[in-house]
């Protein structure tokens, strides 16, 4: 799984561990775009970065979990005079789950990376992260209908957040069927009725409310992709 290779122990780890550490309600929104100038480490739990949009419903753009860093763009900006969002629009980060935050205020991170060069490929490799997650999302939206668009997704959260376990990849986080369609922009009836399809395919197991299991990965990621 690729979560396995990805280096836990860096040194900008470690830096923003050693921030001031809070714990954080379901719910509860601890950051938009326009107010906190701080960088977070989560440490257990999961959020969700998410938009209003003008007609009033919500557009959810990314997952973070356990060891994800945000706001990596706040980052950019601060070091390179290098913005990587041009819309007008204000992000929140609103928690999934209960969890746990470590924070580092920014200028204080900027200035710890300028003085410690050794930090810059660290940064580099929580930039490739995020542009999994950009280039992941193109590729879903090209695919041919909402099924294959769920089982992609699901296969990116496996491969991120799964666990392998005797019955397959197990994901325990909360993806509810609502928050599917917030990320893929699609009604939370379509995917519940794709969802559906997917079990009674044999490609996912549901666990509870919270919980998914991918009994053999690479026959979803197949069926993402499929033309038929």
């Amino acid at each position: 799984m690729s979560s396995k290779t990805y280096n836990r122990d860096s040194k900008l780890h470690q830096l923003l561990r050693d921030g001031r550490h809070y714990k954080i309600d379901k719910q509860q929104i601890i950051q938009s775009t326009e107010d906190r100038q701080v960088v977070n480490i989560i440490m257990s739990g999961y959020f969700r970065k998410y938009l209003i949009t003008n007609d009033g419903s919500v557009g959810a753009m990314i997952i973070y979990g356990p060891e994800d860093i945000f706001q990596v763009t706040l980052l950019y900006k601060k070091l390179f005079n290098q913005p990587l969002y041009h819309g007008i629009e204000t992000h929140f980060y609103e928690a999934l789950s209960p969890a746990e935050v470590c924070t580092v205020d920014a200028d204080q991170l900027v200035e710890a990376i300028k003085n410690e060069p050794s930090l810059y490929p660290d940064l580099l490799q929580e930039v490739g992260r995020h542009l999994d997650f950009c280039i992941n999302s193109i590729e879903n939206l090209a695919l041919k209908n909402s099924e294959k668009r769920i089982a992609h997704m699901i296969c990116y959260f496996a491969r991120k957040f799964g666990a392998k376990s005797s019955e397959g990849v197990i994901i325990n986080m909360p993806l509810t069927h609502q928050s599917i369609g917030e990320i893929l922009n699609i009604t939370r009836e379509t995917v519940s009725t794709n969802i559906k399809g997917l079990r009674d395919n044999g490609l996912l197991i549901a666990k509870g409310n919270s919980s998914i299991v991918v009994p053999d990965l690479e026959k979803l990621e197949a069926e993402a992709y499929s033309q038929s």
